[in-house]
């Protein structure tokens, strides 16, 4: 059974710099203002930066916000990127961060995540497992210096991630 239209889909991007799940629920109607089937969340990096919340509390504030866009907003599908390691920055950052302890609190999300996310009840939710970010090479060429954000290179491989993750879903192959 396909849940969308036929014909190509209209694609909306929208991006809350520093935002967290708790300042996404702020902002949710630039999210469904058009009434999306499919949602596709890169969400959980500055959650799990907040060393205050256990991995499995930041987890389960995404998977809330999940099912409120499910349940109360009528999207038919969610789907919600892996969260990505940080690396160590080779120039001074504004917000530093221990790199290992970090980066060990976003695997432990991560599985949390995909363990829990899809045994929801009538969940159409999914985590995205991201490809070509995770290698030593990919690291170098993918991440800025500052071990947090992504070059060109980096967007053009989350690019082709999401995109991979649209054409999953409109296959029903996800």
């Amino acid at each position: 059974m396909r849940l969308y239209n036929e014909g190509p889909p209209l694609i909306q991007y929208t991006g809350l710099p520093g935002a967290t799940t708790t300042s996404l629920r702020q902002h949710v109607d630039a999210i469904v203002d058009f009434e999306p089937n499919i949602v596709i969340l890169v969400i959980g990096t500055n959650d799990i930066y907040d060393y205050s919340l256990t991995p499995q509390a930041a987890a389960n504030r995404i998977m809330d916000f999940v099912d409120s866009l499910l349940q109360e907003y009528g999207v038919e599908q969610v789907i919600l990127l892996q969260t990505l390691h940080r690396h160590q920055p080779t120039v001074h950052t504004r917000f530093p961060v221990d790199v290992v302890s970090y980066n060990q609190r976003v695997d432990e999300m991560n599985l949390y995540l995909d363990q829990n996310l899809s045994n929801r009840t009538n969940s159409h939710a999914y985590l995205w497992r991201l490809k070509g970010f995770w290698s030593p090479d990919c690291a170098i060429k993918n991440f800025a210096r500052d071990g947090c954000h992504l070059t060109d290179a980096g967007n053009r491989r989350l690019y082709s991630n999401i995109r991979a993750a649209v054409v999953a879903a409109l296959r029903g192959s996800i």
